[in-house]
């Protein structure tokens, strides 16, 4: 049975323009579009308002309106029809604006030829079906977590009635642990793939010099709910990785500063959103540790939301360092609800909530302070907890073993990064959206991009391209990354690139398997500007590719 032909509807008032467009839909596959056309803002509005099409073409010069209000109007009236914006301005301001309103894709008309058109009808069609997909998983993620909590709590209660079956239920649980495990690495790809062209989208606006105030603030927003949702994903990783005894430090003579100044970066957007004040007290001689940076300023960071989160807005959070003797104590104090004298024993225990129906609201897991406790310890020290009840604020104090050795009471601060490199960047990733973000993204830090779709494509590229940088998506319909990046060494490409893996499975297993087959990276999405910023001060350009690239 054929398919019916996609309407699609022209809104242009300029009449050469419309024999235009016309002319190239002749050229596309007869039967396959059919086309119509309104030529001003109120036509506009009224087939917007029955969104009988399948697709949109919208000038961005509209008489005295402009394709960005008819965009917005589209919004407004719920259709979601993917819309496409014809403009004449080749300003990239433009197109930029476009994509942020709405609009799916963006072509200039005096470039526009029919395949080009056609291309854009389907992509832009293929990403709507994409959203919708991904609502539906979303759906679907929360309905298989509900059915896992039921399932978890039915297992407590057997352990409770059946001490005689002990030697069964230990092995249900072994098994149903081996599930989880594979389940929470699902569900942080299947998380981390929608979140990963989120967060280059909010970064793309951050890096906009010409927002407007309204922009600025729910830009501001998206970062930190998407930052808030990238955090439940890793923790909740982090606690698998606990229960199985695989996770592991990174340790290095350190500044405990450095590690505090990461945790204030994350957390001071939260605190601020909450009008809270913060008081921060360290001391003026540097503080040096043998431990995870990354991991230490994890634990700060997450006593430091703790405060904010349950403190009411308006509060007052004080963190506070000094040294006693060969150890450090870092101290975290809120004027916030308090804990209850009975939950203290309690409070570090993994899914302990004080207050479910508050903890809800605040969108907490019951993991946070668990992962304190585990990462503390690794680091050979200790936290504690005191509360004189409820409304009566809260205080944690973390105490960590100071570093005696020469090497590392000589520890010196790191040199400031310097402008980036230019490089040539091969994105490589079947997710159209997040491909396409990316590259617009390393567009805007001074770097030559190429998009690939699929291993096959970007095995095309490579050789006339020649890419300095190849970041590549692993799990992909037919050819995955893992081949590609194997095909990619067996190439006679002098220098190789450097393949760094950017994928939502994140697990310890999984880098291996990639830095295996010859990846050098293996990050996991979505990667952060600062992230993203670091891994191209690593590479080294392959030749001449011109002056850095400042900020």
């Amino acid at each position: 049975m054929l398919e019916p032909p996609v309407r699609v509807l022209l809104i242009e008032d300029d009449e050469d323009d419309y024999i235009l467009v016309k002319d190239l839909f002749q050229s596309l596959p007869v039967g396959a579009y059919t086309l119509d056309r309104v030529a001003d803002f109120p036509s506009a509005l009224h087939a917007l308002r029955n969104c009988r099409h399948d697709v949109y073409l919208v000038d961005y010069r509209l008489g005295q309106h402009t394709g960005l209000e008819v965009l917005a109007a589209a919004q407004r009236l719920g259709c979601e029809a993917p819309i496409i914006m014809l403009t004449g301005q080749r300003e990239r301001e433009v197109d930029l604006l476009a994509m942020q309103a709405g609009a799916t894709d963006f072509l200039v008309k005096d470039q526009l030829n029919g395949e080009q058109l056609e291309r854009a009808i389907r992509y832009s069609r293929q990403q709507k079906r994409h959203e919708e997909a991904i609502r539906r998983v979303n759906q679907q993620l929360e309905e298989r977590v509900s059915e896992r909590t039921a399932e978890l709590a039915r297992v407590n209660d057997s352990l409770q009635a059946e001490i005689a079956e002990r030697k069964r239920i230990e092995a249900a649980l072994l098994e149903a642990d081996e599930r989880k495990d594979q389940f929470l690495a699902t569900l942080a790809h299947e998380l981390r793939n929608p979140l990963s062209p989120l967060t280059t989208a909010a970064q793309l606006i951050e890096l906009e010099t010409d927002r407007s105030d309204q922009v600025r603030e729910l830009s501001a927003i998206m970062t930190r709910q998407l930052e808030q949702l990238r955090r439940l994903v890793d923790d909740l990783l982090d606690v698998s990785r606990i229960s199985r005894g695989k996770l592991r430090l990174r340790r290095e003579s350190l500044q405990l500063g450095e590690a505090i100044a990461v945790a204030l970066d994350v957390v001071r957007p939260l605190i601020s959103a909450s009008g809270h004040a913060l008081d921060v007290h360290l001391p003026a001689e540097p503080l040096v540790l043998d431990g995870d940076k990354v991991r230490l300023s994890q634990a700060i960071g997450n006593l430091l939301i703790n405060a904010a989160k349950y403190t009411p807005a308006g509060g007052r959070i004080l963190l506070s360092v000094v040294a006693e003797g060969g150890w450090v104590v870092v101290a975290v104090r809120d004027n916030g609800i308090g804990i209850p004298r009975e939950m203290l024993p309690r409070i570090f225990d993994l899914f302990a909530q004080v207050d479910p129906s508050a903890t809800r609201a605040q969108g907490g897991l019951g993991i946070g302070l668990t992962l304190v406790k585990t990462l503390v310890e690794m680091h050979g020290g200790a936290v504690s907890v005191q509360s004189d009840g409820a409304g009566q604020g809260s205080e944690f104090t973390i105490r960590l073993p100071l570093a005696t050795s020469a090497s590392a009471a000589a520890a010196k601060d790191k040199a400031a990064n310097g402008p980036l490199p230019r490089l040539r960047v091969l994105v490589v990733d079947d997710n159209q959206s997040a491909s396409h973000l990316l590259s617009r993204l390393l567009g805007k830090l001074g770097q030559e991009t190429r998009v690939a779709n699929s291993a096959e494509e970007a095995l095309a590229i490579v050789p006339q391209f020649r890419p300095d940088l190849v970041i590549s998506d692993i799990a992909m319909p037919g050819t995955s990354g893992l081949d590609l990046a194997a095909k990619i060494r067996g190439l006679p490409l002098d220098p190789a690139p450097v393949l760094v893996a950017l994928t939502g499975y994140g697990q310890d297993t999984d880098r291996q398997e990639s830095l295996a087959v010859g990846f050098q990276q293996h990050l996991t999405k979505p990667i952060g500007l600062a992230a993203l910023e670091t891994l191209l001060a690593s590479i080294v350009p392959a030749r001449g590719n011109g002056p850095p690239a400042g900020r």
